[in-house]
């Protein structure tokens, strides 16, 4: 779900998309090898408010050729025109959250999430 872009806040130039992980995407994965003319920050917030490190499930994330494992909130900077992807969920014990923030990325093209728009 998109929280912020120009088309919602005119003149924000940022680019904000929230969802919550239930179970396994499918499919999976779902978001390929791509890069962005913007930075980006990808941000994986577990929901357990007793053990807010917890993520509640296992990423595997490639940034740049380098093959990252994620099983803790965490916040990810990848520079723009940084190749990253695939994002592959390894499984999923509790619902957790995934934002993306882009900084001067104003729409939903500017952004093109996971590299899905031509």
């Amino acid at each position: 779900m998109t929280f912020m872009s120009n088309d919602l806040v005119p003149g924000s130039n940022t680019y904000i998309e929230i969802g919550w992980v239930y179970d396994m995407p499918d499919p999976n994965p779902h978001i390929h090898n791509h890069s962005h003319d913007y930075d980006e920050i990808v941000i994986h917030i577990g929901a357990d408010p007793d053990n807010p490190e917890y993520l509640g499930g296992e990423i595997e994330f490639v940034v740049g050729g380098e093959k990252l494992v994620i099983d803790k909130t965490s916040a990810l900077f990848i520079p723009k025109g940084v190749e990253h992807g695939p994002l592959t969920w390894k499984n999923v014990e509790k619902p957790h959250i995934q934002m993306v923030v882009m900084p001067g990325a104003g729409t939903l093209r500017d952004s093109n999430p996971a590299g899905y728009l031509p």
